[in-house]
């Protein structure tokens, strides 16, 4: 039979140009990201391994970004480019109807949502907080440390500030040293010690080792304001480690938890207005958002099949102001929803609904009327 040779030749062209667009999409993005992390301070003697595990870790978020700007670069490229060279028309020619030459790239937009679905409200998430934990880590593990004078240096669990410091001798004067224990995201204890002043080292890979000489040390129990523990010392000695021993216990960002997770706690009733909203946006918008891939196939079938004769340039062009327009519609409704609840989920799902619209509105104008 003629059509399924028809439907694979078109699928042929739509995948070149898919995995061309998601590769450039993909690589983009694994550029910012990693720039984003080595701006974070980790070339002071970072691991290549925790660096490396991060970003394997950020992989299915990326994807779940760039496929449905892939997909509709794909889409009205490739059926630009058949409609150029009068292709489109041919198949038209020979009786072939438009449901029968697009259905095979409708099913692969079809795929394409229930694949989103998956990394939208499972997979990405679990990823994406694995991705975290070792970037975290691996900041934690920083062994190369520059300490200037009169600056906040977060190492760890600790806080360090010195008046002045001799990166050479490693001597220092007017020393701060800070340190807030926490229990489940409240502050139980703060730790503060004072010295006039004190020398630091690098201790293998394991940490900063500080000694420090007449100070005082004190201790507050935030649960017990009346209850302080205080002291003064003429030599102190402590190690500070490179490696936070509290990581575990961080608070997740939504976008580090499941829909399933963020659905849980919703119903287990969260105190905080503002995060209540925050997980609710969260959940509707990764639904919204796995439409993508359909709704982009309704608005760019009819656009690509009706550039016969503009050149892939104009396909190119197409596809970046659908994209700016889709999404930005998109961060606006979810923007909307935070400060109206009255709109949510409708605005969430309108940059769907109505591009979906244009898209029907553009088949039966451009399609059917040919």
């Amino acid at each position: 039979m003629p059509v399924p040779i028809a439907r694979l030749y078109i699928l042929k062209g739509f995948a070149k140009f898919l995995a061309i667009s998601l590769f450039v999409f993909i690589s983009l993005l694994v550029v910012l990201n990693f720039v984003q992390v080595i701006n974070q301070g980790v070339l002071s003697g970072f691991s290549f391994y925790f660096l490396a595990k991060s970003m394997v870790y950020l992989l299915p978020n990326i994807i779940g970004m760039s496929l449905p700007l892939a997909f509709l670069l794909a889409i009205l490229l490739s059926l630009g480019a058949m409609s150029q060279d009068g292709e489109i028309i041919a198949l038209r020619a020979g009786g072939f109807s438009f449901y029968e030459i697009l259905s095979g790239v409708f099913y692969s937009a079809l795929l394409a949502s229930v694949l989103l679905l998956v990394v939208n409200n499972w997979l990405g998430p679990v990823a994406f907080k694995r991705s975290t934990d070792y970037t975290i880590s691996m900041l934690n593990r920083v062994t190369k440390i520059e300490l200037k004078p009169r600056t906040f240096q977060k190492i760890s669990d600790w806080v360090l500030y010195a008046a002045e410091v001799d990166s050479l001798t490693g001597n220092m004067r007017g020393v701060k040293l800070f340190r807030r224990i926490n229990k489940n995201d409240v502050p139980v204890f703060i730790n503060k010690i004072n010295a006039v002043g004190g020398r630091y080292r690098m201790a293998d890979e394991s940490g900063l080792e500080v000694e420090l000489s007449d100070g005082q040390f004190s201790q507050t129990d935030c649960r017990n304001d009346e209850k302080i523990l205080y002291g003064n010392f003429a030599s102190y000695k402590t190690l500070l480690p490179f490696f936070s021993g509290n990581s575990d216990g961080r608070r997740l960002n939504q976008r580090e938890i499941s829909t399933s997770g963020l659905i849980a706690r919703l119903q287990a009733g969260i105190a905080d207005p503002q995060t209540a909203a925050k997980y609710r946006i969260e959940a509707a918008s990764r639904f919204a958002l796995a439409l993508a891939p359909l709704v982009f196939f309704l608005v760019g079938a009819p656009l690509g099949v009706a550039l016969d004769k503009r050149g892939r340039s104009a396909g190119f062009g197409l596809s970046l102001l659908i994209i700016f327009f889709y999404y930005g519609l998109t961060v606006s409704g979810m923007v909307l929803s935070r400060k109206y609840p009255a709109l949510f989920p409708w605005a969430v799902f309108a940059p769907a609904l109505l591009t979906g619209a244009a898209g029907i509105w553009l088949w039966k104008r451009n399609l059917y009327a040919k």
